[in-house]
């Protein structure tokens, strides 16, 4: 019985640290927005690269795909996923997914407020954008969503299954993330951030899933031993 419970303590230990640690990326990050106000040398560096490789087929895919991952659309995926997992898997698992992706997502507003920093000039932007930048609320609910989603559905599958849903939300997350540079709505140092939020959230609420589940299936197990030594021996 030792080596596992030694194992569990390290995965805990290594969840923690994986929680600091995107949480100490990310207020430095805000920091770092907050100071710059309208993005740093790096963050300019980045809009002006995209804009000079800008081209009409791909702005139109970009668009797309900016829509597809918009805060609105995460929360329309996010109650249509609820409803499926609570019906297929567990009621524990579609509140999980919908309280996730609220707690990033108010977390990306607030911090919003807080750091207040101003986004690229709307001349560079194709679609226009005028609330705080620092985080991006695309990316942080794509990868909130996209990340717990996976972590849910992939408890019951393979180790192979895992690793292509985990492929999958990297690839959203990317892909999302690109187009809000590409669109000139976000700096580099945003997307950063919203990755970092999202990260802590999810380490988060995969440990909160993890120790209800164990106490789910504890307080299960207690209650077929109580029940199995209340049977009467039969005469």
């Amino acid at each position: 019985m030792k080596p596992p419970q030694a194992g569990g303590r390290y995965r805990s230990t290594s969840v923690a640290c994986g929680i600091a640690l995107s949480l100490i990326a990310f207020v430095g990050l805000g920091v770092v927005a907050h100071r710059a106000n309208a993005g740093t040398a790096v963050d300019h560096s980045v809009l002006h690269w995209m804009v000079e490789h800008r081209r009409g087929w791909l702005t139109s895919v970009a668009i797309v795909i900016t829509n597809a991952g918009s805060p609105v659309a995460m929360a329309l995926l996010a109650a249509l996923a609820a409803a499926l997992l609570w019906r297929r898997h567990s009621p524990l698992s579609a509140v999980f997914v919908v309280t996730t992706l609220a707690s990033a997502t108010g977390l990306s507003t607030i911090t919003k407020a807080v750091v207040s920093a101003q986004r690229p000039p709307q001349s560079m932007q194709l679609v226009l954008e005028v609330d705080p930048s620092f985080p991006s609320g695309h990316v942080t609910g794509v990868l909130t969503f996209a990340g717990i989603l996976a972590v849910v559905v992939g408890r019951r599958c393979s180790k192979a299954a895992r690793v292509a849903l985990m492929s999958g939300v990297v690839a959203v997350t990317v892909a999302v993330a690109l187009t809000r540079l590409y669109l000139g709505v976000h700096w580099l140092t945003d997307i950063g951030g919203a990755i970092m939020l999202a990260t802590a959230v999810i380490l988060t609420a995969v440990t909160i899933l993890g120790l209800a589940t164990r106490r789910s299936r504890e307080s299960g197990r207690q209650d077929v031993e109580s029940a199995a030594r209340n049977v009467e021996p039969v005469a």
